[in-house]
């Protein structure tokens, strides 16, 4: 071999070793071996309805109850229409800067967005006038969506009959008809528009909501929806192959034994080929049987996690339903505001400002006007806090927070701002935890409320109770949930349960 022939292998060799070295420095760190990060984001939680449909609705003017008859009849009033897509415009602007606020990267979208119900009013006519300002706003806000599908159209659920139970806004936007899509090939066209055009916006795809529940179309029936989604997946993943999919959102705690029935069935089917992250919500925390505990949040973790493994194995988790509300609300207002009603005036309100769109109650929780426990903002936030670390030490890969909610109110108390967009404590805990542990590669357990991360080769600690481990030593940097940071001697740390703690040695 000649001289020029080594020096030039040589070169090349080098030039290869370093591509190589960048590629490796630059490659996106994983969380832990079981998960999918999700490529376009870089952060743990993200908002929840932030840029909603009905605060649009009820700004139509004289149009206070315009979908009570079902999207099909209000959309045959086009002036009212069009109030509607000039109306959310101005939301999104309103809400835009809170959402930035919040340095949150995803938003999980108003259902009526992605109903193929309102995307195509009638077969062959996609109207994308709604769906289009919403993913424009939420570029403006510099965020990504999870969007819900909701697989139902009034013309192709001509035979399902309408549920009188289920009066919700999120069935208005299908005419309160639920069943599974009589044309597949119709259906699979609807996706595959609708990836394609929104592909850049959209980081997750979520088919449904809380299947397992009433008014879904597909309770008691996991094999319908098992069906559904692996059609549904190989639609959206043929229309674009970055794309991530999850189920709709599992309403289910491992208490419950119908709705634990359902997955049991759906993973046993094999639907955990079909999703990139399994979707949970868990709203226990803001029920009548509230513990405001920690330990019923681990155990339905550990649950799931254990029921993945036993049926081909353990998907990240992606929490997209998800409070613990403060103060000591009423269930009578509770009630009223679930169905969507003021109790000062009795008019319709956006449930963004009170109520819930993923609610999936017919009617209302008891009105015997009894008052819960009281919980104050800062208890409050201890429980996001720990609920939090709990959920990132056991593979939950995403968090989704309500945006805006009335003080004094189950669920609109448990939102990161109250109406007059003043900051709840715990968003600050909830800022605090994201800027310090995003893109963490690796989640350890110490013992019960001691955690650590793994951060850029950096070890961060999460701790609430015990003595400081015995790996901290000398001065470390500790944040408390109000984001307030100290260098102090770890000999001299107490850890407390009302006042968790991050460490950085």
């Amino acid at each position: 071999m000649s001289r020029k022939i080594i020096i030039l292998f040589i070169i090349v060799l080098l030039v290869l070793i370093g591509a190589g070295l960048a590629f490796w420095k630059f490659w996106p760190e994983k969380r832990n071996s079981s998960s999918t990060v999700l490529s376009s984001q870089t952060g743990l939680f993200g908002t929840m309805v932030a840029f909603n449909i009905s605060d649009a609705i009820n700004g139509t003017p004289g149009k206070v109850n315009a979908l009570q008859n079902g999207w099909t009849e209000f959309r045959k009033d086009n002036s009212a229409y069009q109030n509607l897509l000039t109306n959310l415009q101005k939301v999104i602007e309103d809400h835009t800067k809170l959402v930035k606020s919040t340095g949150f990267t995803m938003d999980r979208g108003s259902f009526g967005y992605f109903t193929w119900n309102v995307i195509e009013p009638q077969k062959g006519q996609f109207d994308w006038g709604l769906t289009d300002i919403y993913s424009k706003g939420v570029a403006n806000a510099g965020i990504k969506i999870s969007a819900v599908i909701q697989p139902f159209a009034g013309w192709d659920q001509k035979n399902t009959q309408v549920n009188a139970n289920c009066s919700m806004l999120d069935a208005a936007y299908y005419d309160y008809k639920a069943g599974a899509p009589n044309d597949l090939t119709e259906y699979e066209i609807f996706l595959t528009k609708t990836v394609e055009r929104y592909k850049d916006s959209v980081a997750v795809w979520e088919i449904g909501n809380e299947p397992d529940a009433n008014c879904s179309g597909y309770e008691n029936n996991p094999e319908a929806y098992f069906n559904l989604l692996k059609i549904s997946s190989e639609t959206i993943k043929k229309a674009n192959q970055q794309a991530k999919v999850v189920n709709g959102g599992a309403s289910g705690h491992s208490n419950n034994s119908d709705e634990v029935n359902f997955w049991t069935k759906f993973f046993a089917l094999g639907g955990g080929q079909y999703i990139d992250y399994f979707n949970l919500h868990y709203n226990t925390e803001r029920s009548h049987d509230a513990k405001l505990d920690t330990a019923t949040f681990q155990e339905d973790l550990t649950f799931w996690n254990n029921l993945m493994d036993k049926n081909g194995g353990k998907k990240p988790l992606y929490l997209t339903e998800f409070g613990i509300y403060s103060g000591s609300p009423s269930d009578q207002l509770a009630g009223q505001l679930l169905q969507g009603q003021s109790p000062a005036t009795s008019q319709p309100i956006s449930p963004i400002q009170g109520g819930n769109q993923g609610v999936q109650t017919p009617t209302a929780p008891s009105l015997t006007g009894q008052n819960f426990p009281n919980e104050s903002q800062e208890a409050q936030a201890v429980l996001y806090f720990k609920d939090s670390i709990l959920a990132f030490a056991n593979s939950v890969e995403y968090i989704f927070i309500d945006l805006i909610g009335p003080d004094g109110n189950l669920v609109g108390s448990s939102m990161a701002f109250n109406t007059d967009g003043k900051e709840r404590l715990f968003l600050t805990g909830l800022k605090t935890i994201n800027q310090k542990l995003a893109g963490f590669s690796k989640s350890e357990k110490i013992a019960d409320g001691q955690y650590k991360f793994t951060v850029n080769n950096k070890t961060i600690y999460a701790l609430w109770s015990g003595a400081i481990p015995s790996e901290i030593s000398g001065k470390v940097k500790v944040t408390d949930i109000k984001g307030q940071e100290q260098r102090l001697d770890s000999a001299g740390i107490k850890l407390s349960s009302d006042q968790p703690i991050l460490i950085e040695l």
